[in-house]
């Protein structure tokens, strides 16, 4: 919604997942395939129906890139059937539901025939100076020798600054859904597979923002596999990230029912790592050094 937005009107969509007793679902991960769509918001919400079943909904406030037709592809919804029956006799495996692609027109904001510039006819040749000629043989040259050193400078700085505010980006993203997930309270019984396969999600995806790694596509061990080889991870902070995500796919795969205090623990856990691992900002001494001896003591328990 809106059906027929302008370019400029803030678009919501929302995705709602319902699910029958002993069916475990997984939403598609923050972000996932929503085509060239900038993401101002995120909101995930799950809810316990009286049947025992599940109802998951994902709210996304969105930018259009430009005005015309665009599309949003298919989100990938995963899922486990455990219900009695439902594996063929064999061990439930993870399956998959697409949505439809979604496609909208989006209205320009210019008035309807309205021209995009006018161009005037040329004002003819005017007059050379012998200076003028000598300094036109060397101008192209000094020219393209300046533009050649102001592109390389400008490159550097661009992908300095660029590398900076990423990283923070990746911290301050990642620290926001961590708010919200922590507003919304612990999780009872009914809402622990939810909780904590958002809770994993968002220590995976920050550090798929932060350092590279490919999280959505990775299994626990193939993802733990990847981070061991990050040089920038410590090894309380392997050790740390390590026990945290078993500690959740005990809950999401094992049917592990965790009290408050395990699920406080957990948050913090995942607040740690995320504190602990950012990227130092211009001017701070930088975590390989006060950041990485601070961070050490947090990581005991």
């Amino acid at each position: 919604t809106p059906a027929s937005p302008a370019l400029g009107d803030p678009l919501t969509l929302t995705l709602t997942v319902a699910a029958q007793p002993g069916v475990k679902v997984t939403p598609p991960p923050f972000g996932e395939a929503l085509g060239r769509f900038s993401i101002v918001s995120f909101t995930p919400r799950a809810r316990t129906t009286p049947a025992g079943g599940s109802v998951a909904v994902q709210t996304y406030a969105l930018q259009a890139p430009m005005s015309g037709r665009q599309r949003i592809p298919p989100l990938r919804v995963e899922f486990v059937d455990e219900r009695p029956g439902a594996a063929d006799g064999g061990p439930a495996r993870v399956r998959e539901l697409l949505t439809e692609e979604l496609t909208l027109e989006v209205k320009s904001i210019l008035p309807a025939g309205a021209a995009m510039g006018q161009l005037h006819p040329p004002r003819g040749r005017l007059p050379v100076s012998a200076a003028g000629r000598a300094l036109s043989r060397f101008w192209p040259a000094l020219a393209a020798v300046l533009l050649a050193g102001l592109a390389v400078i400008a490159f550097f700085v661009w992908r300095r600054r660029a590398e900076v505010r990423t990283r923070l980006t990746a911290h301050d993203v990642a620290r926001a859904r961590l708010a919200r997930l922590e507003g919304r309270g612990l999780p009872g019984p009914a809402e622990a597979d939810a909780w904590y396969v958002e809770l994993s999600d968002i220590v995976r995806r920050y550090l798929e923002d932060r350092y590279g790694v490919r999280a959505p596509e990775l299994t626990t061990e193939e993802f733990l596999r990847e981070a061991r080889a990050l040089a920038a991870l410590t090894d309380s902070d392997r050790a740390l990230l390590s026990r945290f995500l078993e500690g959740c796919d005990r809950v999401k795969f094992a049917g592990y029912r965790p009290d408050d205090a395990e699920s406080r623990a957990a948050l913090e856990t995942a607040r740690r790592l995320i504190d602990q691992t950012r990227a130092a900002a211009p001017g701070d001494a930088g975590r390989d050094a006060d950041g990485a001896a601070a961070a050490a003591p947090a990581a005991g328990g």
